[in-house]
């Protein structure tokens, strides 16, 4: 009997020292660091979206060549037959027999042989009074000239006199704005049809320009009329 009340009471002596979980014993301090709750998870670090920066393609610089024609004439080209293609054609007037035998799109590709520009650009670089001068297509030159018939029968064309020093500005273009050209009722003037190319096979051609002076309205204006 005494026995058994021994093992009871060292029993509950032990209890009263077993310290409650999470929690340190009488006379103890927790470890550093540690406490009797778990604190909580930091918050996540803010995800940081990438940007796609657009860079657009740069334009190649426009590379403007002189040249000089001793007898210019603009040939307002017509097809023998469909599609009808029209096309306006700058040479030599020596250079015009061409137009018996050789069709539009190898007469394109000749070196000797330009388009009538349409499009409208700055002088070259080193142009004296440059911003009173732009750069335009050359049937402006023939508007006062009489048209003639050209040695192809169907052709016409008229001479033009390029202003001193005499010389013509020539630009490599894309075919794309020249192609779809063809003749207009009764076969007057010219019209666009995209259905038509007029130029198979020809990714570019050599556009001539004339320079040209602006008066002072289209200068104060900011508009370029050709």
């Amino acid at each position: 009997m005494g026995l058994l009340l021994l093992a009871s009471a060292l029993g509950a002596h032990a209890q009263t020292r077993r310290p409650a979980p999470g929690k340190p014993a009488p006379g103890k301090t927790a470890p550093a660091g540690r406490s009797g709750t778990k604190a909580p998870p930091p918050p996540p670090a803010p995800i940081e979206t990438a940007t796609r920066v657009e860079v657009e393609d740069e334009k190649p610089p426009l590379v403007i060549n002189k040249i000089k024609l001793k007898d210019p004439v603009l040939v307002f080209y017509q097809q023998a037959g469909p599609p009808n293609a029209v096309q306006q054609l700058l040479m030599d007037e020596k250079t015009m027999e061409l137009l018996k035998t050789t069709p539009l799109q190898e007469l394109v590709a000749r070196r000797e042989i330009f388009v009538d520009g349409l499009g409208n650009y700055d002088p070259p670089k080193g142009t004296p009074d440059a911003q009173k001068y732009r750069l335009t297509g050359v049937s402006l030159l023939a508007n006062s000239e009489k048209r003639k018939t050209a040695p192809d029968g169907r052709s016409t064309y008229a001479r033009i006199k390029v202003p001193s020093p005499g010389d013509l500005y020539v630009v490599r273009e894309s075919a794309e704005d020249y192609r779809h050209f063809v003749s207009g009722p009764q076969k007057k003037g010219s019209r666009i049809d995209f259905g038509v190319n007029g130029l198979p096979g020809v990714d570019s051609v050599r556009a001539v320009y004339t320079l040209r002076k602006m008066d002072a309205s289209e200068r104060a204006g900011g508009d370029v009329i050709r």
